[in-house]
């Protein structure tokens, strides 16, 4: 009996070796690291915009390394250590779209070694840091006087590479839709959402939405505010006339100094040019300092007309005669130059009275006087030429800063006014 048992005793001796060798194998596998949540999820894609690869990494001894390689190139993760044994990994990078594969290994204080794999689509870069707002009217916290109002935005690829385009620009008032364009621009050039619209007293926000060619969607948003008639300090004003904006500074000059009499309509926005920001009116340029408040007037006339020969003696009937230029003032022109502003809105004579086209008239340093037919004795008696839009339309840009002629700058602004565009070139 000893004998038979003695073979059985051997196999069972043999396969107790085996399933301890294989526990032990088991136990030792148990051991090596753990690699949960990775992300992107496998089999997933990934919204546009950068990729983030990271995973949590356990350890049944401390952990020691992780590599971590994307497409095969290795990567170098931030490391999270929540405690020797927990590690957060997490790597961010611009990725192509199509298919990707990160391969992660954790290593412990032991040497074991875990790897992982997984893969994912990436939905590609995204465009939206490329895409830009300007120009919103009204600018934003600017108070206006209730009623009409034009509303606009413009939106632009700023080196976005080829084919970069907005495909839809959506305004929205108070929550409201307002006005969407559609269609890419002519060219590659901004798209403009524009609406002119009687507004009443309150508060306003204007949302915008620009959809580029990808599909990504990019918010903007601006404030502005109506004041009722005669109520608050509004420092913008609109003039649907033309579909241009007066702001800041320049609104108070227009008003306190005579207003549409005086300057008449506004024909382009403020824009920079040089050292000054300036604006055209029918009779006017308002001109400012960049940060002043302090507005001045262009001395339209003397870019417009040379100084006559000076008078060989004042004239001896009680006009006021100008010795700086040689010329004299008086009569209906006098009474309209002491009575409205004098030297500061009209600057000094540079002519006497004439007669063009027909008409009296008088040269000033800002100004022109003209006495047109039938107006003696009116209170129309004395009119201003129209000398911004003259010289406006002429292209001449000769202020005393010497601003070059129209077709010789290098700096294009353009002139959104109602439903049409221009471009201002200096």
């Amino acid at each position: 009996m000893e004998r038979a048992a003695t073979p059985l005793k051997l196999i069972l001796g043999g396969l107790s070796v085996v399933v301890v060798g294989l526990l032990g194998v088991l136990i030792l596998q148990a051991a090596k690291p753990t690699i949960k949540n990775p992300q992107p999820l496998n089999g997933s894609t990934t919204p546009k915009g950068d990729v983030t690869v990271s995973a949590d990494v356990y350890g049944e001894a401390n952990l020691r390394e992780v590599r971590l390689h994307v497409d095969g190139r290795a990567v170098q993760p931030a490391i999270e250590a929540h405690s020797e044994r927990h590690w957060s990994i997490r790597y961010q990078a611009t990725l192509s779209p199509g298919a990707h594969e990160a391969d992660l290994t954790a290593i412990d204080g032991r040497g074991r070694e875990q790897p992982y794999r997984w893969r994912f689509t990436a939905g590609g870069p995204s465009r939206a840091a490329a895409v830009k707002f300007a120009n919103p009217l009204p600018r934003d916290g600017s108070r206006l006087v209730a009623g009409d109002a034009l509303i606009s935005l413009e939106s632009f690829f700023e080196g976005a590479g080829p084919g970069g385009a907005i495909n839809r620009l959506k305004l929205s008032l108070n929550g409201k839709e307002l006005i969407t364009t559609d269609g890419r621009p002519p060219g590659g050039g901004r798209t403009v959402a524009r609406q002119i619209r009687p507004l009443g007293a309150g508060d306003y926000v204007v949302r915008a939405e620009a959809t580029d060619d990808q599909g990504e969607t990019v918010p903007y948003e601006w404030r502005f505010s109506v004041l009722e008639p005669g109520k608050g300090s509004p420092d913008a004003r609109f003039f649907p006339q033309t579909g241009f904006y007066v702001f800041g500074p320049f609104v108070d000059q227009w008003v306190q100094g005579g207003g549409l009499a005086m300057y008449g309509l506004p024909i382009t926005p403020d824009f920079p040019q040089g050292e000054l920001t300036v604006q055209w009116f029918e009779r006017a340029r308002f001109e400012r300092a960049q940060g002043d408040r302090a507005v001045r007037l262009g001395r339209l006339g003397a870019e417009l007309r040379d100084i006559d020969p000076p008078r060989a003696a004042p004239p001896g009937d009680g006009s006021l005669f100008f010795p700086e230029t040689g010329h004299s003032l008086g009569g209906p022109f006098r009474a309209y130059w002491e009575r409205e502003g004098g030297l500061a809105q009209f600057g000094l004579p540079l002519t006497e009275e004439i007669i063009e086209d027909g008409r009296r008239v008088q040269w000033f340093e800002r100004a022109r006087f003209e006495l047109p037919p039938g107006g003696a004795g009116t209170p129309a008696e004395v009119q201003l030429g129209q000398l911004g839009r003259t010289l406006w339309q002429r292209g001449e840009r000769r202020s005393h800063r010497g601003a070059p002629p129209a077709g010789r700058g290098t700096t294009r602004h353009r002139i959104y006014a109602c439903d049409r565009t221009s471009e201002l070139i200096l």
